[in-house]
Formats: structure tokens, C-alpha cells, sequence
């Protein structure tokens, strides 16, 4: 079963509609609410979520935040007009599955799908350049490639080499390379100074 989580009905149907061209027998309900959405989850086996943030006066991500609280296994796929840095960056430390921008094309909704039913993370191309657009605006920054950036990003929350090589589907040995080489473009001496910088990076993007 899926479940549909946005305020809006007219997006809600288009959601439902897209899932059931998808695999017709699968079962979805649509919640407009936190509490809505709560009770759903607690009374049926809901194998994903699509959850939209920006739900009036609350906010998506804390259904995240319940759901991983409660350690529940449910793949959550947040679909969404918000591209604040601030909203991404708490989705993906919440564990979000996927992070997909409502004006982005069908097809790219629907490999999002298939990306995240196979068990991996699929965040919108055009998030991703437009971060790597925000760090190009501080020009130490733009040296960086962006899976450089990824990288980089992916340091500043604290991630050990295994937990990035895991996210972006690379070698632990290919992960190591790009922090070397971000330590050269950056002239920093360590890892931990690479964490600290992109850290403050994202504190003072939020």
C-alpha cells in the first residue's frame, strides 16, 4: 500500500493517477493532514510514502522524523515545491528516499520510482545543481565537480567514507580519491577541516 500525503486534492489525483499507470493494482490511499497520514500509517502496512512538505501550517518532513522514530520501514519519497537547502538537507538526515521537485518532468518522477523500490536514493538532477550553484557562488567553491560537491555535502553531516560510498553507489576507494582531491582544491589539511567547512557551509545556507 502507498500512501499519498499532500494538502492539495488536485495533486493528490495526479499522484494516485501517476502510481496506478505505474502498477494498477497496487493500493493507495491519500491523507491531507499530519494525522491523517499518522493514523494510515499506524493501521495499514504502507510500503511507501509520497509526502509533500509544505502542508499549510505543518510540515512534512515530521512524519520522516516519526516514521524513524518508530524505526518503520517504509521508503519515503518526498515530492515537493520546496527547494530550500535547509528542507533537503533534514529530509536526507531523516533518511528520505528520494527528493523530487513537483515541476519536475513524469519521468523522472517515475525513475525516482524504480530507483527507490531497487533500495537506492534518487534526489532530483536539478536540486543537486542548484546546491552545487549556491557553493559556486563563494568562489572556493567552484573548483569542485559536482560529485566533488556531493561528497563535500555528504562530509559536512558527519558521513564516514563507507556511509558515502553507500549513498552515491561509488568504491570506497573512488570516495577517498574525491576527498583528496577536494583537500587539494580547498587547501585544507584533513578530512575533519573538509566536515567543519561544510558544515558551516550548510548551517549558514539554512
Amino acid at each position: 500500500m502507498i500512501l499519498v500525503l499532500d494538502d492539495h486534492p488536485l495533486v493528490q489525483q495526479g499522484i494516485r493517477t501517476l502510481l496506478k499507470a505505474y502498477n494498477a493494482d497496487e493500493e493507495i490511499v491519500c491523507a491531507g493532514t499530519l494525522s491523517e497520514s499518522l493514523s494510515l500509517m499506524e493501521n495499514n502496512d504502507i510500503h511507501m510514502a509520497f509526502v509533500d512538505i509544505n502542508l499549510g501550517r505543518e510540515n512534512g518532513l515530521d512524519l520522516l522524523a516519526w516514521a524513524k522514530e518508530n524505526e518503520l520501514p517504509t521508503k519515503m519519497f518526498i515530492i515537493t515545491s520546496s527547494s530550500r537547502q535547509s528542507d533537503f538537507y533534514r529530509a536526507r538526515k531523516l533518511g528520505a528516499d528520494a527528493y523530487v521537485l513537483k515541476d519536475a518532468f513524469i519521468d523522472e518522477i517515475m525513475y525516482g520510482l524504480k530507483v527507490v523500490e531497487r533500495g537506492g536514493k534518487f534526489y532530483s538532477a536539478a536540486l543537486i545543481d542548484q546546491m552545487s550553484e549556491s557553493l559556486d557562488e563563494k568562489e572556493t567553491f567552484t573548483a569542485l565537480t559536482r560529485r566533488e560537491t556531493e561528497v563535500f555535502l555528504l562530509l559536512g553531516e558527519g558521513d564516514t567514507n563507507a556511509e558515502i560510498s553507500k549513498k552515491l553507489y561509488i568504491s570506497e576507494g573512488t570516495t577517498k580519491k574525491h576527498i583528496s582531491s577536494i583537500l587539494s582544491k580547498l587547501h585544507l589539511q584533513n578530512r575533519v577541516e573538509a566536515a567543519l567547512l561544510a558544515s558551516r557551509h550548510g548551517s549558514s545556507s539554512h
